[in-house]
């Protein structure tokens, strides 16, 4: 098939204004749709910002009212669509979560955010598996924002084949210099596209901002085989900076699964010897 064009939204979520966060994604979904988007994503609980100390009151059922309005822009423009949300699970507990809706405008999936940090682990609850999803253009993976710190997840997503990972992101400014440096490195480690959309703005609430840089990678070795002038750091291929935006990327998964079946590392690996004591 053609070029996969892939649009990362960023975009500053209010605490307490739902409604209003959800007519400024609009906004950029139909952004992103204008640009020939065929995958949009969204940040880490975009209709409510990180507001996890009023985790019980702000989250949301899923699905519920967020997800249809999700399902509905993805039907309208006849797109895939990734969003982060505060979730209030049936099991009575909260948790960090992704949805995955389809150009049918249904939910094709979620993904229960696995790791917290301590402090919000006072407040939300951490799921316990990888799921992926097989779309028209390839196999999709997805994680949030503090996942990027663990390359077990970028690891078992590579197990699994995935050709593109989502990362709904909200991470706190004084974390952006090391994510900044993780995420070239994820991307190299899953073998596959990473799509990083992060919210920006200010948490009035914990007193602090988000870092923004928005981006779309790929294995820098892949690229350097793609592109006579590739040089050092073309591997964010869109990186959106500190403002509000959307970027867009083509990407041919089909000449990067093709790539990854001759380079990958994957046949060297031994591993019967990690993580045996």
């Amino acid at each position: 098939m053609p070029g996969t064009k892939i649009a990362v939204v960023q975009m500053e979520s209010k605490l307490g204004k739902p409604a209003q966060n959800l007519r400024r994604a609009e906004h950029y979904i139909h952004e992103a749709v204008e640009q020939g988007a065929d995958l949009i994503c969204l940040p880490e609980a975009f209709s409510t910002s990180g507001n996890i100390l009023e985790a019980a009151d702000v989250s949301v059922p899923i699905p519920g009212p967020e997800t249809e309005f999700l399902c509905e822009q993805a039907k309208q423009a006849r797109v895939h669509l990734v969003a982060g949300l505060l979730e209030r699970g049936d099991d009575g507990k909260y948790y960090s979560t992704s949805v995955l809706c389809g150009p049918e405008g249904t939910i094709l999936g979620h993904y229960r955010r696995v790791h917290c940090h301590e402090l919000e682990a006072r407040y939300l609850s951490g799921g316990s598996e990888y799921p992926v999803f097989d779309v028209e253009f390839g196999r999709i993976g997805l994680m949030q924002g503090y996942d990027i710190n663990f390359p077990e997840v970028a690891r078992e997503y590579c197990r699994r084949g995935v050709d593109l990972i989502v990362c709904s992101a909200l991470v706190p400014e004084m974390f952006a210099y090391v994510a900044n440096m993780r995420l070239p490195v994820r991307a190299v480690d899953a073998e596959c596209i990473v799509a990083f959309a992060s919210g920006i703005g200010t948490n009035l609430y914990a007193g602090f901002g988000y870092m923004g840089r928005s981006q779309i990678l790929a294995d820098p070795l892949f690229l350097e085989a793609e592109r006579f002038d590739f040089v050092d750091g073309d591997e964010r291929m869109v990186d959106l900076g500190k403002e509000p935006g959307v970027g867009v990327v083509e990407v041919d998964l089909d000449r990067m699964r093709r790539y990854r079946t001759k380079a990958t590392l994957s046949g060297d690996l031994k591993p019967a010897t990690y993580w045996q004591s």
